[in-house]
């Protein structure tokens, strides 16, 4: 695969941090580029691996910097990006960066980043399996199931529209990894 980022994207309860733990094992040619955000860091989580916490003022800096492929406030709380020189890092160690990316952040990507070339794969849900599954990792109120159920349906509209390819996702990991691999096959040829 030449020069081409893999963006990932999912509803809530896809499994998505599972499938991209499973294909970056499977791909060694891969990389994740982890997200910048203004998020606090969670107490399991490290600086660097998933995700670089950074303050708003360093947030800022870097949009005056030019130093973004994209940016969205996600659920009104905090931003996320994705800073340019992550992909770049990978291209020059002639690696695939692989990225999960929101759909408003494809849409931005599509707009702002012709020059780009990606794959964009959706990972998608019914409504009551994505429920069961937001439901099985803890407990969750009620008002914040709804809040991704309703953010879902805009999503799944978008996907279609928007997305190189839309994966039902609610088979077992493996049998959605097969999915996934599937149109990888295909791009490296």
């Amino acid at each position: 695969m030449d020069k081409k980022v893999i963006f990932l994207m999912w509803v809530s309860g896809s499994g998505k941090t599972t499938l991209m733990t499973e294909l970056l094992q499977i791909h060694s040619k891969f990389v994740l580029v982890p997200s910048y955000t203004t998020r606090p860091m969670r107490e399991n989580e490290r600086n660097g691996r998933k995700y670089w916490h950074i303050s708003d003022e360093k947030f800022q800096e870097m949009i005056k910097n030019w130093e973004l492929l994209e940016y969205a406030l996600v659920h009104n709380k905090f931003y996320y990006w994705t800073r340019l020189s992550e992909i770049q890092k990978a291209f020059e160690k002639w690696l695939t960066p692989i990225k999960e990316l929101d759909i408003n952040w494809l849409e931005q990507v599509i707009q702002d980043s012709k020059w780009l070339d990606y794959v964009s794969i959706f990972l998608d849900l019914p409504d009551d399996k994505m429920v069961e599954r937001i439901k099985f990792r803890g407990s969750v109120f009620q008002e914040e199931i709804d809040r991704r159920v309703a953010s879902a349906q805009v999503e799944r509209v978008r996907a279609k529209k928007i997305c190189d390819y839309v994966i039902d996702a609610s088979g077992t990991v493996k049998e959605n990894l097969k999915k996934i691999n599937e149109i990888l096959q295909k791009l490296i040829k």
